[in-house]
């Protein structure tokens, strides 16, 4: 189980879950007064799932059996919205779906289903097709490569670190996802407009997850430096972003560097728009 980082005082973790035995987001009970965002945590995952229009959720109430509730099987677990137990959040009414969604935990959730009050319930498992690195990237901010790298590069001195970065240039050259680049950005560097073949590399614009993601449209052709500060963020964002209608954003952090002459400018497209890079 892999703790999700959040800004909450809620635990969420993704992983297998041992009591429904199922894989997704698990959100741990708020009872006691242990976890006092608990509830708004669960409001927030559910305004991001309808902004990124997401498909196939399902939530589940994950409590242990108690003598009163048996939990007779995962079926009866499942939230019910509309007569449905799986979720489109692209055409859902959130606010009817939110009171609903209370609703339902607070009844399925009892200790006791035969009493009207009483301690509930509130542990709760969301299942869909997203990974654990799209839990992270959408609720904490940071994508597991982000947060896998990050414990590498603390556990390396400086000369460990050069070596690695060495190496995985020399692999980024030689790959066919750089070729591709070349050939779609005419040997130029999307940013600085370099032609230095040899210092420009493919940068994943959404993190490298299997041969897949290696395509052109998921790629932008960088001289090295610019795609060091483009895989590089501070406070959740990269040190020089790209914005959905192409404009070059460099941080704050870097106003005054020779970086900061790139801000605002547009970003040098592929020849063809098939190729355009997608930014969301």
């Amino acid at each position: 189980m892999n703790e999700i980082k959040t800004t909450f005082d809620a635990r969420l973790s993704y992983g297998y879950d041992i009591v429904t035995h199922l894989e997704g987001l698990i959100l741990d009970a708020g009872g006691g007064g242990r976890y006092k965002d608990h509830t708004i945590l669960f409001r927030h995952i559910l305004d991001k799932l309808k902004t990124i229009k997401a498909h196939n959720i399902t939530i589940y109430v994950a409590a242990k059996p108690t003598t009163a509730n048996s939990y007779p099987d995962n079926h009866y677990r499942k939230i019910r919205f509309e007569d449905l137990t799986e979720f489109n959040f692209e055409s859902i009414d959130l606010d009817r779906f939110k009171s609903n969604a209370n609703d339902e935990i607070r009844e399925k959730g009892k200790v006791n289903p035969e009493t009207p009050n009483g301690a509930i319930h509130k542990r709760l498992l969301i299942t869909s097709n997203l990974n654990e690195n799209d839990w992270n990237e959408l609720i904490g901010g940071f994508s597991t490569e982000q947060i896998e790298n990050d414990k590498f590069v603390n556990s390396k001195n400086d000369e460990e670190l050069q070596y690695t970065l060495q190496k995985i240039k020399k692999r980024l050259r030689q790959s066919k996802f750089r070729k591709e680049l070349l050939k779609a950005y005419n040997n130029t560097c999307a940013v600085t407009g370099s032609k230095v073949v040899e210092l420009l590399e493919a940068a994943h614009i959404q993190p490298y997850n299997g041969a897949h993601t290696s395509v052109i449209s998921n790629g932008i052709l960088l001289r090295s430096d610019i795609h060091d500060l483009f895989d590089i963020y501070v406070e959740g964002k990269r040190l020089i972003n790209i914005s959905a209608n192409y404009k070059i954003e460099v941080h704050s952090s870097l106003e005054g560097s020779e970086y900061w002459d790139y801000n605002g400018k547009d970003l040098k497209l592929p020849v063809s728009t098939n190729n355009y890079p997608k930014f969301s």
